[in-house]
Formats: C-alpha cells, structure tokens, sequence
C-alpha cells in the first residue's frame, strides 16, 4: 500500500508545539496515537503536509485527575490508561470501562488517545460518546491562552471539529457525579471488540429514590454524521419514576428524535430498532449498577 510523502515536526515540549501551530497551523495535522489517522493517510483521503507528534507531549498531557469537583482528563491519556485506573472501578464511571473494553484490541487500546477519540469527529468514536452522556467540556490551548467548549458544541461534520488551527485539545473534563448515579455503553457489532459497531450508545443517570434527578444520552448518531445527545429523550426522562414503563416511553421519544440512515453496513430501520433496544439496556444496567453500589456501598 502506497504512503503519500510528508514531513514530521517533534516538538520538545508543549511550547514547543504551540509556537509550531502558530507559525505552521493551517499546514499541520496533530497526530496523537493514529489509530484513526494513518488509516485515512495510506488510504489517501487525507493527503498531509506536515504531521505534529504530540506523543512526546505525554509527560504534559497524559493524566487522570480528581480537581475542584471535576473528573480531568489529559488529551493524550491512552484508553489502556484509562483501563488501569483506580477511578474508572467507581460504579459511578463504569461506563469508561465499558468503553474501554468495547473500543478495539489491545494493541489499539494502548495507543488510542481520550483526545484523539474526540478530535476524530467519528460517529463510532465510543470515548467521545460516553463524554457526551456526562456532558464534558473540552479544553483547547494555543499560545494565545485556552477556551473552554461543551463536548456537544465542538461538532460541525463528519471528522470536523470546532479547532483552530493554532490550538490543541488538551483535556476533556466533567463535574464529579452524585453517589446515586452510574454510567453505562454498550455497542452492537458483528464481533466483540471490534473498533467500530453498528449502534453506539452511553448513558448517565442519576436517582434519588426511584426518581430521575439527572440524565445524559448520546448515541454515535441521530441523524447527523458526528455523534450526539438525545437532548428531547433527557428533558422526558428528568423528573419521572425509572420503571420499566417509564424506559418504553423514552425510546418512543427518542424515536421522534433520530434520524438514522443506512450505508453498506446496515439499514436504517435496522439501526433505529438498535437504537431504542440499546437505550432500554444502557438505562437498566445503569439503574442496576446504581442499586448494587447502595446495596454494597
């Protein structure tokens, strides 16, 4: 298989890269572990000038924090990272592990960046869909200072993000989640554990008692080629009593909502029928993860 020629630039640290983009950022595309973009590379949809390593911007980037009642995320933290850490066992962020789990083979795991998977702009991006769910902030850099954008506003098309040129992701952070809450992904594909899936989704909630206090949706798509939160499906959720009852109604609401299509992987009705069955399983082993925590607590 043919690789287009282009050069690299590896910067010595964080500065470093910053000053690069200024200077050279219309021109340059940020490669963190590449898992998405060298495929597009050797398949010649993406025909770069220039690449920018950010792999040696690990020691600045790649970190998992408890700060200021947020959960942060360092760009560059690997899911393997992810996997191995202690804060991703609480029930309430289960979901990370599920992700995790459901993203690839092990090889994959172990380069495959958090910000990598949100800066793809992929509708089968598991990482991002789950940050869509805990409704995350991504937080870019330049030389200039850093602004601070919902996860659900950085979308603008199919493996385009709201990123200036000059800029970087440098984390992906969320408010710490009451006890009484959980998180949960589940895919459906042909095998397990293969990168991509037919049908993503995540949720987060949160109960007291049996009422509905807090909720997050996301799904790789509902309607648009970049993933998205069932924002209608939420505001029916928040306030009622989680029942079995209460789930059927929601996937009728998130029906009126999404939008799928069909490609070459499967049709449309087909996902949509995915789509409202995956919504019912995530809320339930949602709600489940939140009884055993109490039961176990």
């Amino acid at each position: 298989m043919h690789m287009p020629r282009f050069d690299v630039y590896v910067p010595q640290d964080l500065n470093d890269a910053l000053s690069f983009l200024d200077e050279r950022g219309e021109e340059a595309i940020p490669l963190a572990g590449g898992t998405d973009l060298l495929t597009l590379i050797r398949a010649g949809v993406v025909k770069p000038k220039i690449l920018l390593d950010l792999w040696p911007l690990r020691k600045n980037l790649s970190y998992i924090r408890r700060e200021g009642g947020y959960v942060r995320i360092g760009a560059l933290t690997t899911v393997d990272e992810v996997l191995a850490n202690y804060l991703f066992r609480d029930s309430r962020y289960l979901g990370f592990i599920d992700a995790a789990r459901g993203l690839g083979p092990t090889f994959l795991r172990s380069i495959a960046t958090i910000g990598g998977n949100v800066a793809t702009g992929h509708p089968l991006s598991d990482m991002a869909i789950l940050l869509l769910a805990l409704k995350a902030e991504v937080k870019f850099v330049s030389r200039h200072g850093e602004r601070r954008v919902s996860i659900d506003e950085i979308y603008l098309d199919k493996r385009k993000i709201d990123r200036r040129p000059n800029e970087l992701i440098a984390e992906v952070a969320f408010r710490e989640k009451p006890m009484s809450s959980s998180t949960a992904v589940l895919k459906i594909d042909r095998r397990r554990g293969h990168s991509m899936g037919y049908v993503v989704s995540a949720s987060y909630m949160a109960l007291e008692g049996d009422v509905i206090t807090d909720v997050g949706i996301a799904f790789d798509s509902l309607g648009k080629p970049y993933p998205g939160r069932a924002y209608r499906t939420e505001e029916f959720l928040i306030g009622r009593r989680f029942s079995e009852d209460t789930i059927a109604e929601s996937s009728k609401v998130l029906e009126l909502e999404m939008t799928r299509l069909s490609d070459y992987r499967a049709p449309a009705e087909y996902r949509l029928s995915l789509s409202k069955t995956l919504l019912k399983k995530c809320l339930l082993l949602v709600s489940q993860r939140i009884k055993e925590e109490l039961m176990h607590g």
